[in-house]
């Protein structure tokens, strides 16, 4: 009788937390503001950022990442702007929101926004299709020496997150790379 009252008491307390419990948060969290520390000798070619925007509990980040296949094809001069143009034109064409973006010499990466049924290997088949070709059509000094008619090289980065990788993992990443195609 007397765990009865006691289970009884339990069960009051537990409803009663539960009608006391704060609301629940609205259904997006704002994207935090990106500071990055550069090197001055290291500065991007091209970054840019959009002013953050709510995240949805419908959508998930990305960050991504492509290396040119050829250690001397390198993301200077004019191409720098065009793939920014293309990056957002693709992102709004699939409905993603391209949050961050940054043009180097040796490498492309962005930050991006995609619905939660997205496949990440999906969106970067694309992405890798969509810009090959513009840079193929639009740059031909590139085409000449790749005959694969695939700007990038084999393998990329996309991992869950808001922020641009730091120097550091990108260098390695970059170096993986070099070794498997045994340029390194």
């Amino acid at each position: 009788m007397n765990t009865e009252k006691s289970s009884s008491v339990e069960t009051e307390q537990i409803q009663r937390e539960q009608k006391e419990a704060p609301t629940v948060p609205p259904v997006w969290v704002p994207a935090p503001e990106r500071v990055e520390q550069i090197p001055l000798g290291e500065q991007p070619i091209a970054v840019e950022t959009g002013a953050p925007s709510p995240q949805y509990a419908s959508e998930l980040s990305f960050v991504c990442l492509l290396i040119p296949r050829f250690s001397d094809h390198y993301l200077v001069g004019d191409i720098t702007e065009s793939v920014v143009e293309w990056m957002k034109q693709i992102c709004i064409s699939y409905s993603w929101r391209l949050d961050a973006i940054s043009v180097r010499p040796g490498y492309l990466q962005w930050v991006m926004r995609v619905p939660l049924t997205a496949n990440p290997a999906h969106f970067m088949k694309l992405i890798r299709r969509h810009t090959s070709e513009k840079i193929f059509e639009d740059f031909p000094r590139f085409k000449q020496k790749n005959l694969s008619g695939e700007f990038w090289a084999p393998g990329n980065l996309v991992m869950a997150g808001t922020q641009l990788q730091i120097a550091e993992n990108v260098n390695a990443l970059i170096l993986q790379t070099r070794r498997h195609q045994g340029l390194v």
